[in-house]
Formats: structure tokens, sequence, C-alpha cells
């Protein structure tokens, strides 16, 4: 996040206690698993700061739990960066590698799959651990929507049509942002569940979107200088240039307002989830689950999110130019394992 872009969120920065084992420990699951072959790719993730950025998103977790979040993290960044080569310009092969890793959300692998879908299955795996069926139904929906995103993306690099709309915009990077899946986890780190039918709550659904809304502005600034380095032309604010003819300077003043308006609007929604508890029902041990997802899962994206961004390497342009070098972009998406 450049420094002179400033965002006041008001909600506390939390982080778990377990961090600093876990950041030092953060490369033995990647490496397991190939997806990290080299000193120079192991320099460049650290620099990321993706162990910093899970024990924020889960502050809540420890031990095992938080190492999940983490290697989500990982994999999440890992993921990403195939699609900065000519992958992410050719709807084909965006779909074919999408689907590949998809294919872990129905059952096994075939040893011949990339190591980026065989890491996929393995945190799959352990995220269904102990969670009830509807759980893994509901977080499944949200992966598969999120591989969609990325062939979407794809399709319009390859037409070369940059999105005209802010809004069209919004609904595409609403999925690659890939905060609902985080999100799910939040609950598998914290071995709690929300009730299935608490999702259909306006409220909560509200609250969600702007969690998603928030984290994709951040994003979008956070990664401006890299993308603009990169000759990227889908950016909210490059969009917001173009659809209104705004200067930089403008368009990330209005994006500022956007997050403080949504930021607002959730608090207002969170003195809410009271009623939703009532109107849906909810025990004891259904309302503390709720209250939970409210502190542990959905304030903490966003927060987590804020926090991470300001103090990443990740979007530094010749950290962006090093990530997209193809002999690195095959290592981790066509490679057997």
């Amino acid at each position: 996040m450049p420094q002179d872009v400033d965002f006041h969120i008001p909600l506390p920065s939390r982080q778990s206690p377990d961090h600093a084992r876990a950041d030092a420990e953060q490369l033995i699951w990647p490496r397991s698993l190939g997806l990290i072959k080299s000193e120079a790719a192991a320099e460049r993730h650290l620099r990321g700061g993706y162990a910093d950025l899970a024990s924020r998103f889960y502050p809540h977790a420890t031990g095992a739990d938080l190492d999940l979040g983490v290697d989500l993290m990982s994999w999440f960044f890992l993921f990403d960066d195939l699609f900065d080569g000519p992958r992410g310009e050719d709807p084909e092969a965006a779909k074919q590698l999408t689907d590949a890793v998809a294919a872990a959300l129905d059952g096994p692998l075939p040893p011949s799959a990339p190591p980026i879908a065989h890491g996929f299955a393995d945190i799959w795996r352990r995220c269904c651990d102990e969670m009830s069926p509807s759980w893994c139904t509901r977080s499944a929906r949200h992966w598969r929507n999120y591989f969609d995103g990325y062939v979407d993306e794809a399709r319009s690099r390859f037409r070369d049509k940059p999105y005209d709309s802010a809004a069209e915009y919004l609904a595409m990077r609403r999925h690659t942002i890939g905060v609902q899946p985080t999100v799910d986890l939040a609950e598998r780190a914290g071995r709690f569940e929300v009730p299935q039918r608490v999702f259909d709550s306006a409220v909560l659904g509200a609250m969600l979107q702007i969690a998603v809304d928030v984290n994709l502005m951040l994003n979008d600034i956070a990664s401006l200088e890299k993308e603009e380095a990169r000759g990227e032309l889908n950016n909210m604010v490059m969009i917001l240039r173009r659809e209104h003819g705004w200067s930089k300077g403008r368009s990330i003043a209005h994006l500022q307002d956007e997050v403080q308006a949504r930021l607002e609007q959730f608090l207002l929604l969170e003195s809410c989830l009271p009623q939703v508890g009532e109107i849906y029902g909810l025990d004891a041990s259904e309302r503390e689950a709720l209250e939970r997802y409210r502190t542990d899962a959905v304030r903490t994206v966003i927060r987590g999110s804020y926090d991470w961004h300001r103090s990443s390497g990740r979007y530094d342009t010749e950290f962006a130019l090093a990530a997209g070098s193809q002999g690195y972009l095959e290592e981790l998406g066509s490679s057997a394992r």
C-alpha cells in the first residue's frame, strides 16, 4: 500500500500469538510439494509476508490451525502468480489450469496433475477435516466461483477489451480476490460453524460483500504501480479513469471515500446481528458461532488485509517482474508433481 494513501479502518488490529513460529516454518509446506524449488523463489515468497497475512486473518488460530491458514495464503499467491504471464491472457489455458485444480473438489487427483493442483488438494482435504458436509458444500461453491473468475479475467485480456465500468469489473473481481474462501477458513481454523440458514440473511450477506469490496479496493490501490509497470488495464483506479475521465489522484480519493462509506455501513450492519439471531431462532451456541464469525472472520479479513498491504513486499515493481518470469510460471503450473 503506498504510504501516502491512508485509510482509517475502525476495527482493531490483531495477530495470532503464534505468528513468529508460523513465520519461521512457512516454507516447509510449499517446498514439500514442489511449489518452491529454488532459493530465489523462496526469497521472493518470503518477501510477500504470507504468514503475517494469515496470522492477521486468523488471530484466534495457533499450531496446526494457523499453519493451514499460512499454507492457504501461500497457495493463493503462488496460484495467482501463474496468471501474470501468457496463461492470464488465454482463456483456454486459464480454464485448463483452473479445471485441473478444481478437480480436487470432486475427488483424488491423478499423479500427472501440476504441483499447484496437488497443493490445493492437500489444503482442501485439511479444510474439510471435522467440518460438516454443509460447510464443505458452501466452501466448494465459493472455490468454484473463484476459479471461474480467472477464466473471465483471461477472456477480457484475450479480447483486448479491458473492463469499461467499475460495476462490471466488480462483478468479476469479487470472485478472484478470494475473500469468501478466506472467510470460510476462519470457521475451520476456529473450529466453529455458523448455521447454514443464517447465510440467507440480507444483513450477513451485505456484511460479507462489504468485506469483499474493501479487500479488492485496498488490493487494487496497493498493486497499482505493479500493474502499471506490467501493462495491466484491469484495475479499479484505471477503470475509474477511463469511465469518468478522472485523474489518478481523484480516482484513488474516490476509492478511499468508497471504503469509508462501506465501513460505516458495516458497523451499522453489525449492530443488527442480535436481531438476525432472533429471526433465525439461534440457540446460545449458534449465537456464539455467529458472534465469532463477526469478530474472528469478517472483521479480521478487513483489518488484516489493510495491515498486511501496508507491510508486504509483494507489490514492489521488481517483485512483480520476477514473479512474472516464464520459468517461474512453468515451474509452478506445468511440471508434474
